[in-house]
């Protein structure tokens, strides 16, 4: 059985933020058992995008400096790096790395910014739906990857945590070619699975001193959560952050792609070693990107589902819809469209929804919080949301 490990953590000050974190690791038997003197440790951080820490939507830089220091005591070489939404250029990573704590990490630690944004192919044979594809070259010249990742609700997956923060290997905009490739969220799940497969991280933790809910994994409200969770199995950690943020493993596309690979086991067969005396349960605020589910019940009737079928996609799904007085025409959103649905009409942008793939990758990286998703009402008639 995988082990998780959960601490309770009130906030960032520092000294309980290291002592959690420590206590946490020590628990599945300490850094030193993966980690050796001279090591080149990577730590996959979330940095979706240029956000301040007290907005939740990237890890916290006191997570990652305690978690820097207790690598650097034991002799290992640590550089900080992700992969964010968007263009992989220097001049976007150094406002990146200003504005989510990263740079001030490193000067008070002596830990190395990743400034190598060249990519390199790779070929992963075990791959169920991703055998080629390209990673940072500095991903393959570490010795080992930590996953370092933030509990948040996601539109697209419904949460992100350990499994889908691998996806940042990959470079810039490779991301949104995946999600054009892949626009069923199952066969997109598959793909961060085969990711998260490659990448191989030694131990998985995910900062959920405070998270984010709703809109997330950038527009959404923060949640003061007060807990570190720990695994050396990102799946199992996944499967016990989305039973306490209320959601069903199977509604994960990243967990249920993983459960159909024999990769995830039920939160039954975890070991859970935890700190919380009330129990993990908490019901987070969901995305309103939940599609109509009725389908399924309808299923058993070829002509009537697909009669639901037509209309549930032209007239049913949730929609990305622009908040004309607060967009401010920067074009994020048109740059990072994976399927070229949105066009800058009168320099706001408009979106073709024949064309829109739901990925709300446009949602994810407007810095202004302009866009949101509109979810028919008619749905709740219906009795029920995937």
């Amino acid at each position: 059985m995988k082990k998780v490990v959960i601490r309770e953590c009130p906030d960032y000050t520092p000294d309980h933020v290291k002592t959690t974190l420590k206590e946490s690791l020590e628990a599945l038997g300490g850094l030193e058992k993966w980690i050796k003197p001279g090591d080149l440790v990577f730590l996959k951080v979330n940095l979706l995008t240029g956000k301040e820490p007290k907005e939740a939507v990237t890890t916290h830089p006191q997570l990652v400096k305690a978690l820097t220091e207790l690598l650097m005591e034991l002799g290992a070489l640590v550089i900080l790096g992700d992969s964010p939404a968007g263009p992989f250029l220097q001049g976007r990573m150094r406002k990146i790395y200003q504005l989510t704590g990263m740079t001030t990490v490193a000067k008070e630690t002596g830990a190395s910014l990743n400034w190598n944004l060249e990519s390199d192919p790779v070929y992963f044979s075990a791959g169920y739906r991703l055998k080629d594809f390209h990673v940072m070259k500095a991903i393959k010249e570490a010795d080992h990857i930590i996953n370092v990742s933030k509990m948040k609700t996601h539109s697209m997956t419904m949460m992100t945590g350990a499994v889908k923060n691998m996806f940042g290997i990959m470079p810039g905009l490779k991301k949104a070619e995946l999600h054009f490739r892949f626009t069923d969220p199952i066969e997109f799940g598959h793909a961060m699975v085969d990711i998260c497969e490659y990448a191989s991280p030694v131990i998985s933790i995910m900062d959920g001193i405070e998270a984010m809910e709703g809109a997330g994994p950038s527009a959404g409200d923060v949640v003061k959560n007060g807990m570190i969770l720990v695994s050396e199995d990102p799946y199992s950690l996944d499967i016990v952050a989305s039973e306490h943020m209320g959601i069903k493993p199977d509604s994960v596309p990243t967990l249920k792609a993983a459960r159909q690979r024999n990769l995830c086991q039920s939160l039954e067969k975890v070991t859970l070693d935890t700190s919380l005396g009330e129990g993990i349960k908490k019901s987070f605020k969901l995305p309103d990107t939940r599609e109509p589910d009725f389908l399924e019940k309808y299923g058993r009737w070829p002509v009537v589902g697909s009669i639901f079928k037509q209309i549930s996609r032209k007239h049913l799904r949730p929609k990305p819809v622009v908040n004309p007085k607060k967009c401010t025409k920067c074009k994020e959103c048109y740059t990072i469209c994976p399927a070229e649905a949105i066009d800058m009409l009168e320099k706001v942008p408009g979106f073709r929804y024949d064309k829109c793939i739901r990925c709300y990758c446009c949602q994810e990286v407007c810095p202004e919080k302009a866009i949101w998703i509109y979810r028919p009402k008619i749905l709740k008639w219906f009795g029920g949301t995937k």
